[in-house]
């Protein structure tokens, strides 16, 4: 327990007590251990009102108390003495850290007190009409030996009770903040966790995760800073997140940052005060500290989540703040290692799949890139209908893959010059269900493969493999047919010259409704082709490479 604790409880009991005594006809002062009146500010409600409390402290009753004070400091339990003939002296100890530093002093008189000469003798030496002064305490006086003794074992045992119950109350309210503060740890990183599969989008658990310690902390601002130029931050690297109210303008803020990164020096947790870094120029006029968290691996800084400018009651950085703010850092620190690792597994998964795309393209120069350009288009075209950037992939991969089955076509039809007899077109139209067959087994494409089992299917039903018409054909299939023949279209053939841009179009927006998906087609045919005619640029120039390396030999 606190001192200001301590302090707290041993005020509100001795408050409690005298409450008490006023309730009882008991008068009371506080003295010290030495029998002086400790002076306080004028209280109310004192039994017996004014006069009884200029009687209490009249110069012979404080000079009899100091001489009965002698008496107690040598007992544990300290009982009650005349003051003068009918009035008893009851001694309640206050303690401060085990050791006696006072007393609260009950007076308890009787009736015969009132007519005793020491009671005269007090009134006239505190000034006190003898008359006002017997008719003010007559109804408090009430009191013999007995009754004296049994009232101060009742006010110690009262006294002990109160300190007692201010201990339990503050043992009971420090385990409700321990509970409410492993609540909330357990809750923070529960959510968190909960998030730790945005692997793809690492940015996106970085704003969730300075959002959750906001919302959790009492700071006004929380900043994620990650190192420039990172390997394990990759997507992240350099850049800053916060949540908040910012102290400064941004740029002041962000230089503020960035001098709290220069500082950090090992792995510790730091706390920093702003208006010394900056000699208030920047950090605003007030003072204020930020809890610096560094992130490292392997002896390597990738980063910091900072916490600013802490807002409350108790606005010191405390041993809680800096556990969150570890927790949170390592469950980050986690998932920037593992997003580093997914992102790859993903570039060798995608360079394996844009490889073998590739060489089957390859079999015949006349499709060299066809697969590469189809993801491009299909990319194109889903980013125009709004789809988000994970879909987009997704389509972009099918793209990639979906001509993967004329790895089980002869080559002497692939690349067969002249128009194909009916027996090599059922081999040709057999790719979509030999593509399905090779990629059915890899569980990271098993949304993509209705986009190349079903890309020959036709809006009116008149295509392959399975006459699937209108919208029972998947959209990706939708999407990469249409990707697939305007390729087709705009590419030399061995048994046809490429056609011009313009008829492309227009037998897209001819075939819209029969061929093609009726809303899809409008949509592809505004498309910005730029981008499409670099890719077969490049391709053209590969070739023609490859071609003259080939001679060469």
């Amino acid at each position: 327990m606190s001192v200001r604790t301590v302090q707290d409880g041993l005020t509100c009991a001795r408050t409690v007590l005298r409450e008490r005594c006023c309730a009882l006809g008991l008068p009371t002062l506080r003295c010290d251990v030495e029998g002086r009146i400790i002076r306080e500010a004028e209280q109310s409600g004192i039994a017996g009102g004014a006069i009884a409390r200029d009687w209490i402290q009249s110069g012979f009753i404080t000079a009899r108390l100091r001489k009965l004070a002698s008496n107690w400091i040598d007992s544990d339990h300290p009982e009650p003495e005349a003051i003068i003939p009918g009035c008893w002296a009851i001694p309640v100890i206050e303690t401060r850290r085990r050791r006696r530093v006072g007393y609260i002093v009950a007076f308890a008189l009787s009736a015969a007190a009132l007519d005793e000469e020491h009671f005269v003798s007090v009134c006239q030496g505190a000034s006190l009409d003898l008359d006002a002064a017997r008719e003010a305490l007559r109804h408090i006086a009430v009191y013999d030996a007995e009754a004296a003794l049994r009232t101060a074992r009742m006010l110690t045992w009262t006294l002990g009770d109160r300190l007692e119950l201010a201990v339990n109350e503050e043992t009971l309210s420090g385990f409700s903040r321990q509970l409410t503060e492993a609540y909330e740890e357990l809750n923070l990183l529960y959510k968190l966790g909960q998030s730790m599969n945005e692997l793809a989008q690492p940015a996106k658990f970085v704003h969730l995760l300075c959002e959750e310690l906001h919302a959790t902390l009492s700071f006004k601002w929380i900043a994620a800073r990650f190192a420039d130029e990172d390997r394990d931050a990759r997507h992240v690297a350099g850049q800053t997140v916060i949540v908040g109210e910012k102290c400064c303008p941004e740029n002041e803020f962000l230089d503020t940052v960035d001098e709290l990164m220069a500082r950090i020096d090992g792995p510790q947790a730091m706390v920093v005060n702003l208006d010394k870094l900056h000699n208030a120029s920047k950090a605003g006029d007030s003072a204020s500290t930020v809890l610096v968290h560094p992130m490292m691996r392997d002896g390597r800084l990738i980063g910091a989540l900072i916490a600013g400018e802490k807002q409350g009651v108790d606005d010191e950085i405390s041993s809680v703040d800096i556990k969150l703010l570890d927790g949170a850092g390592q469950y980050l620190n986690i998932l920037l290692q593992n997003a580093a690792l997914y992102d790859d597994q993903q570039s060798m998964f995608l360079g394996t799949l844009e490889a073998l795309s590739a060489s089957i393209d390859a079999k015949d120069r006349y499709t060299c890139g066809h697969s590469e350009r189809v993801a491009h288009l299909a990319m194109m075209l889903a980013r125009d209908m709004g789809f988000d950037e994970t879909e987009v992939e997704r389509i972009r991969i099918a793209g990639l893959v979906h001509d993967v089955g004329k790895i089980g076509v002869p080559e002497t039809v692939l690349c067969k010059p002249g128009r194909l007899t009916d027996e090599e077109f059922v081999l040709i139209k057999a790719h979509p269900e030999i593509g399905h067959r090779i990629l059915k087994d890899i569980p990271q494409l098993a949304d993509v493969l209705p986009a190349v089992l079903h890309h020959h299917e036709r809006w009116d039903g008149q295509g392959y493999p399975h006459r699937l018409a209108a919208k029972n054909t998947p959209l990706y299939a939708r999407i990469i047919g249409l990707a697939d023949s305007f390729d087709a279209m705009s590419s030399t053939r061995t048994y046809r010259s490429a056609m011009p841009r313009a008829q492309v179009l227009a037998e897209i927006e001819r075939c819209a409704g029969t061929q093609f998906d009726p809303e899809l087609a409008p949509r592809f045919v505004k498309l910005d082709f730029s981008a499409y005619d670099a890719l077969v640029a490049r391709h053209v120039d590969r070739e023609r490479q490859a071609s003259s390396h080939g001679r060469a030999a």
